[in-house]
């Protein structure tokens, strides 16, 4: 009997190291499963050459902002890629996939994805940018590498309209009299300087503000001039922006040249 005990004992002494083996052996592949690197993304396509020296056009790229926001909050970025002409979405931020980026009040800053500074930081991009008082047709040279901003202040308002503190590629006309008559549906309207502008100044006089064309080095480190041609949806003409009209949906046109070119050619 004594020993019909000892091995009911020992037998119930088995199935617990047993239990206890397989509750271990759960935990420490749930923990291995939950500590392990994130997966890596999917490796960069090589870039084609179809996008090179020619004119690409691009229209309504983005969104309303959100509803109920107040017109001065901050707007979180979005992404393009010059490329491979495309959107890219936030997932890739640290990454080379995009090329230039939408931020702030309105969008209405944009950068260049660079890892030293701004959306790009940390990531491998190699991007930079620049803003020349020059019309797109006369941008021809690609400017020295020492030229371009690098991510730490990107291009926005320009200086000779309300709220700009330099040049910018967008004047803002607050109150609708710098380049209009004044009228409501003509207040707080943003012209891209994709061409000149004259506006009014306050002692009557009228000055003319250049165009304005970017040129952005990608993040591969290839070159493109750009010029924003509207702020509004399915809306170019100038002449037909109103304050209410839908908005930031950006309308640009580029010509992308291969790292190494000097010069930006359609072919």
């Amino acid at each position: 009997m004594m020993f019909c005990k000892r091995i009911h004992t020992y037998l119930n002494s088995i199935r617990y190291t047993l239990l206890v083996m397989l509750l271990l052996g759960t935990l420490v592949s749930a923990c291995s499963k939950g500590n392990g690197t994130e997966p890596s993304p999917e490796p960069d396509v090589p870039t084609n050459d179809s996008i090179f020296n020619r004119l690409i056009v691009v229209k309504n790229f983005g969104e309303l902002i959100p509803v109920g926001a107040e017109p001065t909050t901050p707007q979180s970025p979005i992404y393009y890629s010059l490329e491979t002409n495309s959107a890219i979405t936030a997932d890739y931020q640290r990454t080379s996939r995009w090329d230039m980026s939408f931020a702030d009040i309105y969008r209405s800053n944009i950068n260049c994805n660079n890892t030293r500074a701004g959306g790009g930081v940390g990531g491998p991009g190699k991007g930079g940018i620049l803003l020349l008082e020059q019309a797109f047709e006369d941008v021809v040279d690609i400017p020295a590498d020492n030229l371009f901003k690098t991510g730490d202040k990107p291009y926005g308002l320009d200086i000779n309209g309300a709220l700009g503190e330099d040049i910018g590629w967008v004047l803002y006309d607050f109150s609708g009299s710098l380049v209009r008559d004044g009228a409501y549906d003509n207040a707080h309207i943003a012209y891209p300087l994709d061409k000149p502008l004259t506006i009014k100044l306050e002692n009557g006089q009228l000055k003319t503000v250049p165009a304005r064309t970017l040129v952005i080095r990608t993040a591969k480190g290839n070159y493109a001039k750009l010029k924003v041609t509207s702020f509004y949806r399915d809306k170019l003409d100038r002449d037909s922006w109103r304050r209410n009209d839908a908005k930031p949906f950006f309308s640009f046109e580029y010509v992308l040249a291969k790292a190494g070119s000097s010069k930006f050619e359609i072919k």
